[in-house]
């Protein structure tokens, strides 16, 4: 009967689509978080997007509100899509950071090496040294 068929069509389309309103539900949920988790959760995601989709336009995707707003992108792959450009972000960011921290630490024992003084006092001084000079510059 017509009314079987509605029931098993109506159960056939909920089973299909159950896994993308999983995902709907999260990447709402992801979206739409107050205070600092959703500047963590939503602005910072998407300003990182924007700046990583920019200068690397074939690794990296637009962010999610654009994504979602691409035809025939499911839910599920917009949020499959993301994790793996966070992946990517963190390991660029942190890379980029430890390699700039390793640089630091280098440049500040050689100067210490040169100056014949301990690296804690050099870091000191420098680090002094910059904050004057930012008080001096918004003077």
């Amino acid at each position: 009967s017509s009314t079987d068929d509605l029931t098993s069509a109506v159960q056939f389309f909920s089973k299909e689509r159950a896994g993308e309103a999983k995902s709907l539900v999260r990447l709402s949920r992801e979206l739409d978080r107050p205070g600092f988790v959703g500047f963590l959760t939503f602005i910072l995601p998407l300003i990182l997007d924007s700046i990583f989709h920019k200068l690397a336009p074939k690794l990296f995707a637009p962010n999610t509100i654009a994504m979602l707003q691409k035809e025939g992108i499911g839910f599920s792959d917009v949020g499959r899509r993301k994790r793996m450009d966070r992946i990517g972000q963190v390991v660029i960011l942190g890379s980029t950071l430890g390699a700039f921290g390793l640089l630091t630490k280098t440049l500040v024992n050689a100067l210490a090496n040169a100056l014949g003084k301990e690296s804690m006092s050099v870091m000191g001084g420098l680090a002094l040294f910059g904050m004057t000079a930012i008080l001096l510059k918004n003077l």
